[in-house]
């Protein structure tokens, strides 16, 4: 049998907005050249009907003793709310205002492909592209460019749709 450490928390999200969370992972200093300096990872969790609204029970894995950094990405029907929070022991704290976030639109009026990823050698990617419609993320086909010798990445985007694209960096990096 095997044991899982982990630590699990719960929120509730209205009917027509549905929540996502990330876990921000720092990357090892030895491969800052090669990789990002953050990476994210998409939190699991279940989800229960009651009422008109959705409890749903995040699951965070081996959490770290000094901590974890959340990012609370809340879709509604035009327009994302982001959150920072923090989980520390068995208590999560939530910023009480939204973050200020510098952001741009992809938007296409013709099918399209985003090339502009770079990956670590792990395959984990710092710019996560979601559809803001099922929340699922918009996953990438993976390729070698010839030029640079580097594993990349497409994504396909389809006309009129929007979708929301972000990436965790220090503010300092800007």
């Amino acid at each position: 049998m095997e044991i899982v450490n982990g630590k699990h928390f719960s929120i509730t999200d209205p009917q027509e907005v549905s929540t996502v969370i990330y876990r921000i992972n720092k990357s090892d200093k030895s491969l800052e050249d090669f990789a990002p300096k953050y990476t994210i990872e998409r939190l699991l969790y279940s989800e229960e009907l009651k009422g008109d609204l959705k409890k749903k029970t995040f699951f965070v894995d081996s959490p770290k003793e000094e901590g974890e950094q959340l990012v609370f990405l809340s879709f509604g029907k035009e327009k994302v709310v982001v959150n920072m929070g923090v989980l520390e022991g068995d208590k999560v704290r939530i910023s009480k205002k939204p973050m200020p976030i510098k952001f741009n639109t992809l938007y296409s009026e013709e099918e399209t492909e985003y090339k502009e990823f770079r990956y670590t050698p792990n395959l984990q990617r710092p710019i996560s592209i979601i559809d803001p419609e099922t929340t699922e993320e918009v996953k990438p086909v993976l390729y070698l460019d010839k030029e640079t010798n580097e594993v990349r990445g497409k994504c396909k985007l389809k006309p009129y749709k929007s979708y929301f694209a972000f990436e965790v960096r220090d503010m300092k990096d800007e």
